[in-house]
């Protein structure tokens, strides 16, 4: 059973759709796009991305602290069938920075045997893994 899900979105696309536990706004802490290669040809699939993505100062910890509240938010649920934490990721596209940040918590939630779901909208890929 799915316990996380992880939908990413680019607010210059409008709003998530759902509400979630956790909405990370993450449009002021991410790098100029020209300081990516290739950036608006790519994704944060793409593991180049990722890697410079993922080693900006701060993401690291960002992503630990949102896998933790997660973590911390199901265990808190009484009920075992209500147990399901969502979190929205967004940028201004929702293409980089959204999608290698929710991959990389998505990773740290699977680590932990934590079956999670990631939607990334402006891309459409879904994957589910635990």
């Amino acid at each position: 059973m799915v316990r996380v899900t992880i939908n990413t979105f680019g607010y210059d696309h409008g709003a998530p759709e759902e509400s979630s536990d956790i909405t990370l706004d993450i449009r002021r802490h991410v790098l100029a796009t020209d300081q990516i290669p290739e950036a608006e040809q790519r994704t944060g699939l793409d593991p180049d991305i990722a890697n410079t993505i993922l080693s900006t100062a701060g993401v690291q910890r960002l992503v630990g602290k949102t896998a933790m509240l997660a973590v911390a938010l199901l265990e808190d649920v009484a009920d075992a069938r209500a147990r399901l934490v969502k979190i929205a990721v967004g940028d201004a596209r929702g293409a980089l920075w959204s999608v290698a940040i929710a991959e990389e918590i998505a990773r740290v939630l699977r680590v932990n045997e934590i079956e999670t779901e990631v939607v990334h909208r402006e891309i459409q890929v879904r994957r589910t893994g635990a």
